[in-house]
């Protein structure tokens, strides 16, 4: 992993997509760090500053992983590598490798208009004099979620991140779809966007971005009673495609612990007690860059990865 890994991507500072992401950084020793071009912006600059010397939740927030692999930078930097975080917006190429096999990276957004949005909604959320915030609150929608196209030979991959579907259509999907740093060609695998939500789905990306019945995987968000993919959500996922995936089925685990009696006295004094998400797993998606564009794509579960399909029928 220490050379291997050429980018570690934030595609935005939500903590499900966060958490942990400076320790893969700095394990990935050779690796380029890539965010958000909102990050140029002075307004983010100042909430990043606000927040200084403060001390964290368990788990870091968005702007706590930042502030770690900005510091891994700077370490780097000082040894003559990794100079400064690669920023992503739409039609960004952010990498291409200049020998054969032809391997390129390009960001599709986010959009000039989805910078500036996403920083207009920080306005308001800095802490005024004598007052610290402990974790930055969620943005929403994603607007400055970085997608990403990974082209390899013929092969392409689209990487849906938690962009949304947005009625401007200067944000979001439909910018994308519209042109912004897409070439016209059909990607053959996709990870489908805000864990299959319906804010996440675009038909004309189904229609104008990817090749019919495409390879898909998605990852579950539970948070509560919030439980998505939703059964509807996988099918309608089903009707575009049957080669679609799950890291992880979107249940909550059940609370259990070695000690029973401590089991029995929490299980007493709780309303509702589970672990979320319940199960965790990875779904690979691979091929030989030397085989057709038109042939198969070999498809690995592990751990509690399953198919869209059977978590659908489970959950019926």
């Amino acid at each position: 992993m220490a050379t291997a890994v050429k980018f570690v991507v934030a595609t935005h500072w939500h903590d499900d997509h966060m958490q942990g992401i400076s320790a893969v950084f700095q394990e990935a020793k050779s690796a380029f760090f890539v965010c958000t071009q909102a990050v140029r912006q002075p307004d983010f600059n100042e909430v990043l500053s606000s927040w200084t010397g403060t001390r964290f939740l368990v788990g870091g927030s968005g702007v706590d992983e930042l502030r770690r692999v900005l510091a891994e930078i700077k370490k780097r930097n000082a040894i003559g590598r990794t100079p400064a975080p690669i920023l992503a917006s739409a039609g960004k190429e952010l990498w291409r490798r200049a020998t054969a096999p032809r391997v390129a990276v390009k960001a599709l957004s986010p959009s000039d208009a989805a910078v500036l949005a996403a920083v207009a909604r920080l306005n308001g959320i800095i802490p005024g004099p004598g007052k610290a915030r402990r974790r930055v609150p969620s943005i929403k929608p994603n607007d400055a979620s970085v997608v990403l196209s990974v082209q390899a030979v013929s092969h392409r991959l689209l990487l849906g991140a938690d962009l949304e579907v947005r009625g401007d259509r200067s944000l979001g999907w439909t910018a994308v779809v519209e042109g912004m740093g897409v070439d016209g060609e059909r990607h053959q695998v996709f990870k489908v966007p805000h864990h299959g939500s319906p804010t996440g789905h675009s038909e004309e990306v189904w229609d104008k971005m990817l090749i019919p019945q495409p390879w898909s995987a998605t990852t579950p968000f539970v948070h509560g009673k919030v439980r998505l993919p939703t059964v509807e959500d996988c099918r309608r996922i089903l009707n575009r495609t049957p080669r679609a995936y799950l890291t992880a089925p979107p249940l909550p685990g059940k609370y259990q612990d070695l000690n029973r009696t401590v089991e029995k006295t929490v299980t007493e004094v709780t309303r509702s007690i589970q672990f979320l998400p319940g199960r965790y797993g990875h779904v690979r998606i691979r091929k030989d860059i030397a085989e057709p564009t038109d042939s198969d794509w070999r498809v690995e579960l592990f751990g509690d990865a399953t198919t869209v399909k059977s978590f659908t029928k489970i959950s019926a």
